[in-house]
């Protein structure tokens, strides 16, 4: 049980940084402190920044669930985990190929609450 708490731990606590690296890409991108490889349409990059900030807000939101040990927590984080490897993949193909490196967090993120979720002590965790 100490153990499965303190992978949890380390988990959230990676997630966090992960959604806060999120607010700081669309901060940088709002300013004008980050540019796209290619020139895009305006709308494309307010959907990339929104996207970004969308991301980052709801992940930290939805951390405290996790750490409540509700199941909105959990359902929302594979939500957002979703959403973002969607948009990463999508990002990946239009706009440029670093785009694909977001989808990595996303998924370690995803996977490693599944399987806290499940396995032998599954009534009391996450």
């Amino acid at each position: 049980m100490e153990r499965k708490r303190t992978i949890l731990t380390l988990v959230l606590l990676f997630a966090a940084v992960y959604y806060i690296a999120r607010i700081a890409i669309f901060v940088a991108g709002a300013t004008g402190n980050m540019e796209f490889e290619e020139k895009q349409s305006a709308l494309v990059e307010d959907f990339v920044l929104v996207s970004f900030l969308a991301i980052g807000v709801a992940g930290l939101l939805l951390l405290s669930g996790i750490l409540l040990n509700k199941p909105w927590g959990f359902w929302g984080t594979m939500g957002v985990s979703a959403y973002t490897i969607a948009f990463d993949l999508w990002a990946f193909i239009a706009i440029q190929p670093s785009a694909g490196a977001g989808v990595v967090p996303a998924a370690v993120i995803a996977a490693m609450l599944v399987l806290l979720r499940g396995g032998p002590i599954s009534q009391t965790s996450v």
